[in-house]
């Protein structure tokens, strides 16, 4: 089987075809600043980079879902004839409401998506383009939506509802979502793998932490809880993210400032989280070097985001009723050695034995000593693989 992976941002296009026997790439690609007269292109056949930073003109999504498809079918570089050998095609899609799961995307589903645009306005309507492009190309192949929240959709009534009018909850379903779903997804499973373990009987915080970043409670096989809420924008603070706040600071600052409300909503999605408080950039290795150099912002933003983690993590401890297992995943969960001793010193007295010389290492695999209580685990994530696995089962029920 044969499954093209779809992964649609606001000015860029990525996509993987994947088969599913192996799990291994036939071809990857990417496109950034989608929209413009010099977006990047590049493209992989298997693990051989064919094309590198090609600088052209793609006008929309349509235009680069179409030049991915022509790099697939190439005579030299394609991996494959035709584009009926693909057997599916797997969106790692966002928001649909009540439709979120790992669901065939019918019309009811791209009207869910439509109606939740608002939820989630980067991702939803190039989402949306790209599927309405692959159902007129490919109208006879399966269509799957892998929306992130559906990791979550078990989370207790009484931790997704909100203490808001009840009429907001039941009629415009305003209550906690969750996303990350394909990483948390993916975590677990590996967890599973490397320790040899039933997910149904353990207890796991994860931690995934990188530009867009979100703490995941598990326990016995499903997520409890979720940092992120209603829509990304809260939780943790983020790369430009201002994470959980007082609603109120709105109306606040839109009198103060004298702005509107989408004003206030777009300087704070935007120059919030860790580069507002920074004032520095949202990489992290930059504001480590200006923290190095005794900017004073800088460490304040580290020290915000340290306090969010563990301010999570141990809610969730006590939600969970303990702990078992705390992943990190993502660019910054993965690589960041720095940050994770940080907060793993901060929250050691609680069972945590760390491997100095395993956390010092930039690979996956235990930082704990082998009588920890609690395992530390830092793992990469590959939310592609998962939206294939998914997309694979969903088309393998329907038959």
């Amino acid at each position: 089987m044969k499954i093209l992976v779809a992964n649609v941002g606001s000015t860029s296009y990525k996509c993987r075809l994947i088969d599913m026997n192996t799990e291994t790439d036939l071809a990857k690609g990417g496109i950034e600043k989608v929209g413009s007269d010099n977006a990047i292109i590049s493209y992989y056949k298997g693990n051989n980079e064919i094309v590198k930073d090609l600088i052209k003109p793609i006008k929309n999504h349509q235009d680069a879902v179409q030049l991915m498809i022509d790099f697939f079918v190439d005579k030299e570089n394609g991996v494959i004839k035709s584009i009926k050998e693909i057997d599916g095609v797997g969106f790692k899609t966002i928001q649909a409401g009540d439709k979120n799961g790992s669901v065939l995307l019918t019309k009811e589903v791209t009207d869910a998506m439509e109606s939740y645009a608002s939820l989630a306005p980067a991702h939803n309507p190039p989402y949306l383009k790209c599927i309405y492009y692959f159902q007129e190309i490919m109208p006879d192949i399966p269509l799957v939506g892998v929306f992130e929240p559906g990791f979550h959709t078990e989370i207790p009534e009484y931790a997704r509802v909100f203490g808001v009018p009840y009429e907001w909850y039941e009629k415009y379903q305003v209550k906690k979502y969750g996303y990350h779903g394909a990483s948390f997804r993916y975590v677990t499973q590996e967890v599973s793998k490397l320790l040899k373990i039933n997910l149904n009987k353990v207890k796991m915080i994860i931690c995934h932490l990188g530009g867009s970043s979100s703490i995941c409670a598990f326990k016995d096989g499903k997520s409890i809880d979720v940092s992120m809420s209603f829509t990304p924008q809260s939780g943790l603070i983020q790369s430009a993210r201002v994470g959980d706040i007082d609603p109120f600071v709105f109306p606040y600052i839109m009198e103060k400032k004298n702005i509107t409300l989408d004003e206030a909503l777009k300087e704070a999605s935007s120059n919030g989280g860790l580069v507002g408080i920074s004032g520095v950039g949202k990489d992290m290795r930059e504001i480590w070097d200006a923290v190095d150099l005794g900017n004073k912002r800088a460490k304040l933003a580290i020290d915000k985001f340290v306090y969010d983690i563990i301010r999570y993590i141990g809610s969730y401890y006590i939600l969970l009723g303990g702990l078992d297992i705390l992943a990190f995943s993502g660019g910054i969960g993965l690589n960041d050695i720095r940050l994770r001793k940080i907060i793993i010193d901060k929250i050691k007295f609680i069972g945590i034995d760390i491997d100095d010389t395993k956390n010092n290492e930039r690979t996956e695999g235990i930082k704990t000593k082998p009588e920890s209580k609690i395992k530390v685990i830092a793992l990469n994530t590959n939310e592609e693989i998962v939206v294939a696995r998914e997309t694979a089962r969903i088309i393998k029920e329907k038959k």
